[in-house]
């Protein structure tokens, strides 16, 4: 309205200006005041109608030429009407090449003012546009005066000049209605830019809420597509939406695009060099990128990110970018067609919302992530659980070797001397073959050696066996007792062991742990107690009984304490409170890891009890382990109690065993017990010895004595194939290694197994069970 005024105001008033510079020599004039005030309602009436058709949204070709028309249109009717309304003594008419002229010059000087005007609002367009219009009123008002023919009339000339508003008056009157069109146009376009903002604010609030529903009703997808529609809508823009930035593949990916219908839609995956290499390089600084015309010069906008613009059909652009982490993760675009003047409160406008879209998603993406991690917890705490408990069994099997090793040289020694004993015990009965009361005394002391020998080894597997760790009840007592000729070996001839074992009341030493553990532990606190007497001493080994109630460290209840104690150089207060942290060691290097009371007191603690340690310089070191007390302890599993009448029946035996030596031995021994057996060597022999059996029709053997351990099948192997084949045969198992896990996983917990080396009685026994 305001520009409707201004301009057709400025029209009509140029026009009178230059019709006051208007003079016929003898000729008075004057001006109709109603046709004067008509031309003055046509100028505006006909400027406001052609701002009203040119859309400056949406330029067209039509809407421009529809506009030029009207405009130059009025702009002719202004002037003719004008003329029309001036009284003098002359007859007037018009030349109608000029007038066509005039028409021509209005129209399309009018049209080509309307299209600078819309194409741009920089400076030097609105400048051009005003000089163009300036020349279409100025050129269409001399072509319409030249085309203007004034016939002299003396008859009634001075009456129509008098009737008429004089020259002076007019002046008067274009003045003051200039100035009134000049204050109501001020006005108004200030009242207009006043409506303009209260609009634009109010629609950006509305928006701002319509936002937030979204991102609060809508799950994150939906909610980037509507926000895009709304952005596209609200900015009037040809394309809108969201890109992903993949720097993996270094691809952006729109899934999301909105479109007005007159631009393509931007969806599909695009390599991101395609938008130009300054372009990206803007975005991934965080930097909002604006450009009005990108097919004008812009060095930001190299030869591929042209040809981009041109395939896309975008000229302007306005992209914000989100980054998360230092690094660029997405877009928020706005594209259009045609050139566009992106102003600040717009840029503003956009990177709000585009902050606050960043958030919400952001929130999304991290909900998503913890979603997984929940989904996933369980089974990350069972793998982190596993991996500790396998690097606890790793942990507890390398300080058993690291013990062991320190074992060697004890058990070397020993070992030489029994079988030094059987060697000589076998070259005596060689030699007095025919004494036989005295070949009878030296074959028991060549098998008291070989028991002697057999206990060693015994001891020794038992503790390197690698197994589960299992708590259970057991007596402390029995599990010391077991251990103590390792432990004698161990500390050597300069260290006195006393073992104080002996129950305090009527109850057996019942507690829970874990018996591997509890030997470790023992030996463990023996070799340091060893290392810390290098000039000899005592080591003495005691249980007690404990009862606790309010205690720090343990929980109230009864308690079985074993305690070992040395006579040593003992610890200052500095490295008694370190002593159990894990790789502490006082010991040089080499000669410790640090991690023995540091396991020790973790595998306490998972039982439920408590290491304390006592010590002082030169009054030596107390260590007390606290186990938790219980009902009753299970006993030795390798004892094998006989069955009445053990050994007393004959029976039909099948033996397989790899060791020929051990199988003809063990054969000898059975047949001289009244046993009938068959012996193999193998699995496969086993077989087939009794698919030769059953073919033929003989008696097929009552028991098996199996090996466990032999190549191409094993024993566990050949079981369960006899199991299949024969159910009725009777299996025993022999095994010379000391973790049967293997064999129970196969023939049940209830599967008798002997370890070796074992007595003949020990076998005929287990056939009799059998």
């Amino acid at each position: 309205m305001a520009a409707a005024v201004a301009l057709g105001g400025g029209i009509w008033a140029m026009h009178f200006v230059a019709m006051l510079a208007f003079r016929l020599p003898g000729m008075d004039m004057g001006y109709d005041l109603g046709l004067t005030l008509l031309s003055l309602a046509i100028a505006i009436a006909f400027t406001g109608a052609g701002f009203a058709t040119l859309d400056s949204t949406a330029q067209s070709r039509g809407r421009l030429a529809a506009a030029g028309l009207c405009m130059g249109l009025g702009v002719v009717a202004m002037h003719y009407v004008g003329m029309a309304a001036m009284r003098m003594n002359a007859a007037m008419h018009y030349d109608p090449v000029w007038l066509a002229i005039s028409v021509v010059i209005a129209i399309g000087a009018a049209t080509a003012a309307l299209w600078f005007a819309g194409r741009d609002q920089a400076l030097g367009m609105r400048l051009g546009a005003a000089g163009l219009m300036g020349l279409a009123i100025a050129g269409m008002h001399y072509a319409g005066m030249r085309a203007a023919i004034f016939t002299m009339d003396h008859r009634h000339g001075a009456d129509m000049a008098a009737s008429g508003v004089g020259q002076t008056v007019l002046a008067v009157l274009i003045a003051a209605i200039t100035l009134l069109i000049l204050a109501i146009a001020l006005g108004a376009a200030w009242l207009e830019r006043v409506f303009h903002k209260i609009a634009r604010r109010e629609a950006r609030i509305a928006l701002r809420l319509k936002i937030a529903d979204v991102l609060r009703d809508y799950d994150t997808d939906a909610a980037l597509h509507q926000i895009a529609a709304l952005m596209g809508q609200h900015f009037a823009v040809g394309r809108a939406g969201f890109g992903q930035l993949l720097a993996e593949e270094d691809m952006f990916e729109c899934n999301v695009c909105w479109t007005d219908g007159s631009a393509p839609t931007l969806l599909g995956r695009f390599p991101a060099a395609d938008f130009g290499a300054a372009l990206m390089a803007r975005l991934e600084r965080g930097e909002t990128v604006v450009a009005g015309d990108l097919l004008e010069s812009d060095p930001r906008v190299d030869a591929r990110g042209l040809a981009t613009s041109r395939r896309l059909e975008t000229r302007a652009i306005l992209v914000v970018p989100f980054l998360r982490d230092g690094r660029l993760r997405m877009t928020l675009f706005l594209n259009d067609r045609a050139p566009r003047q992106w102003h600040a409160d717009d840029i503003a406008f956009l990177e709000e919302i585009a902050e606050r879209t960043r958030l919400v998603s952001e929130r999304a993406a991290i909900a998503a992530q913890l979603r997984e991690l929940n989904a996933t917890l369980e089974a990350r705490v069972e793998a982190r659980t596993s991996e500790l408990r396998a690097a606890q069994e790793a942990l507890v099997q390398s300080q058993k070797m690291e013990a062991m090793g320190q074992l060697v040289a004890g058990l070397s020694h020993d070992f030489n001397n029994v079988l030094g004993a059987i060697l000589a015990s076998f070259d005596l009965i060689a030699r007095r073959s025919g004494d036989a009361a005295r070949v009878e005394r030296l074959a028991g002391e060549g098998r008291q050696a070989a028991q002697r020998a057999a206990n060693l080894i015994a001891q020794l597997l038992a503790f390197s066996r690698t197994q589960r760790l299992a708590t259970q009840a057991l007596d402390p007592a029995l599990v010391i007792e077991r251990l103590r000729p390792m432990l004698i070996r161990t500390l050597g001839p300069l260290i006195g062991l006393e073992c104080r074992l002996a129950t305090v009341d009527a109850e057996d030493w019942a507690a829970l742990a874990d018996p591997t553990q509890l030997e470790m532990a023992v030996l463990n606190l023996a070799v340091n107690g060893r290392d810390a007497m290098p000039a000899g001493g005592q080591l003495t080994i005691a249980l007690e009984a404990h009862v606790a109630q309010g205690e720090a460290d343990l929980a109230d209840g009864r308690y079985v304490v074993v305690c070992v104690t040395d006579t040593g150089a003992g610890m200052d207060e500095d490295t008694l409170r370190r002593a159990m942290e894990p790789f502490f060691t006082t010991k040089p290097v080499g000669k410790g890891t640090g991690l023995g009371l540091a396991q020790i007191y973790g595998s306490m603690r998972q039982i439920g009890g408590a290491v304390r340690i006592t010590s002082a310089p030169g009054k030596g070191t107390s260590v007390r382990l606290f186990l938790p007390r219980t009902a009753g302890a299970q006993h030795d599993e390798d004892a094998l109690p006989a069955p009445a009448g053990a050994g007393s029946g004959a029976a039909h035996v099948l033996l397989v065993d790899d060791d020929p030596d051990l199988r003809r031995a063990l054969a000898a021994a059975l047949t001289d017990l009244g046993h009938d057996v068959q012996a193999v060597g193998d699995g496969p022999a086993a077989l087939a010895l009794l698919e030769t059996v059953t073919r033929e029709g003989h008696t097929l053997p009552e028991v098996a004595v199996l090996d466990y351990a032999m190549p191409g099948m094993t024993g566990a192997e050949l079981a369960a194939e006899l199991g299949r084949r024969h159910p009725a045969l009777r299996i025993v198992f022999m095994s010379g290694f000391a973790d049967l896990a293997a064999i129970e996983a196969v023939a049940g917990p209830e599967a008798i197994v002997l370890r070796k080396p074992f007595a003949t009685d020990r076998l005929a026994e287990a056939i009799a069970r059998a």
